[in-house]
């Protein structure tokens, strides 16, 4: 072979090779484009499914990590049904109110319900972010009995924060733009187990969003009736000790009342020390065995709300006591005046622990002609 035929097939064979890398090349590259397509397709069927909608949620609690949340619960689309089923879940058991009455109450209830709503996406916004309930400010409607309503005890009621989220047990499709997830929660202090059934839908973005808790009624009848088994134990065991306390108390008062009788008039500063005297060493200590009392009883979990209610009331009780020994005894009108509020306090968390007692509405009653 000559070497002009050489190279001549020389050059033949490097362009065959060239070829076939350049071919080789494309296949690669076709391989690589196709692989790419099918994974951000199967990455965009995944990112916009509603188990990773959940799953994004969970990571969400989690982190405390509220724009996720928002992104897949529909708070202001959750939250009206469920507030609805509360209210009537207040007279479920009811024998007392008429009709008519019922009527003007749900009347009542429909027109605070926008407020109510906001308020409680601010609550649960505030309770991802923080894990603490929100202290309303006094200028807020849902501070303290504001609207008619008690709101702390209305959410308390709800179990709203109770809940413990545990695992997404199976999704269900109804229709292309919604499904149903069945998702295993238990209660935070009875550690009880329950389905709660959650509708998720697409909304126009593509994502999928929390919707609706479809038996949240189931959920609240079974864990309440807990709670009242509960309440109940806890009532029938502490009754004795509480009555012996109650008698107690109504003695020093009973005694608070006739030394303060006798000093009305412009009590010297001996008599002032008298009377703080025996509010140091009587009435205190015994409210005070109390509060210790409670601290160490062991209380049923369903009773913990009402337990702590109680204990609470006898916080603010002996705060009320100590800071009216001292402004009765350097005659300070501030520490009177605190006292009076430290007192309006344990009355009023007083009123809770009755209405919980009687299982009675967390919603003050407008009056109805």
């Amino acid at each position: 072979m000559n070497d002009d035929k050489w190279q001549r097939t020389v050059a033949k064979r490097r362009r065959q090779r060239r070829i076939q890398n350049i071919f080789a090349c494309f296949v690669v590259l076709l391989v690589l484009l196709i692989l790419s397509i099918i994974g951000g397709y199967y990455y965009y069927q995944r990112t916009n499914s509603p188990e990773y909608a959940l799953e994004e949620l969970q990571t969400a609690f989690e982190h405390r990590d509220i724009d996720t949340i928002h992104k897949y619960v529909d708070l202001k689309t959750l939250l009206p049904p469920n507030y609805k089923i509360l209210t009537n879940d207040i007279f479920i058991n009811d024998k007392i109110y008429t009709e008519k009455e019922h009527s003007i109450y749900q009347t009542f209830y429909a027109l605070i319900e926008p407020i109510i709503i906001d308020g409680t996406i601010q609550s649960i916004d505030k309770y991802i972010q923080t894990g603490n309930w929100q202290r309303f400010n006094y200028d807020s409607m849902l501070k303290g009995r504001q609207l008619g309503i008690d709101y702390t005890e209305l959410i308390n009621r709800s179990l709203l924060f109770n809940i413990n989220f545990k695992e997404i047990k199976s999704i269900e499709t109804i229709d292309d733009n919604s499904v149903m997830a069945t998702i295993l929660v238990a209660d935070k202090y009875t550690d009880t187990n329950f389905d709660l059934k959650l509708k998720l839908v697409k909304n126009e973005e593509g994502i999928w969003q929390v919707s609706e808790v479809t038996n949240y009624q189931d959920y609240l009848t079974m864990i309440s009736n807990l709670y009242r088994q509960d309440i109940n134990t806890y009532l029938t065991n502490t009754k004795a000790d509480l009555d012996r306390n109650n008698a107690q108390f109504k003695q020093l008062q009973n005694e608070f009342i006739v030394l303060a009788e006798n000093f009305k008039n412009n009590p010297s500063s001996s008599q002032r020390a008298l009377l703080k005297s025996f509010i140091d060493n009587k009435i205190v200590p015994t409210y005070q065995d109390w509060y210790n009392y409670l601290q160490s009883y062991q209380i049923p979990t369903g009773a913990r709300h009402l337990h702590e209610l109680r204990m609470e009331s006898t916080t603010y009780t002996i705060q009320a006591w100590k800071a009216y020994a001292i402004g009765i005894q350097d005659n300070k009108p501030k520490d009177l005046a605190k006292a009076e509020r430290l007192h309006r306090k344990a009355m009023e968390t007083e009123q809770k622990v009755t209405d919980t007692i009687n299982n009675m509405p967390a919603l003050f009653m407008p009056t109805v002609d």
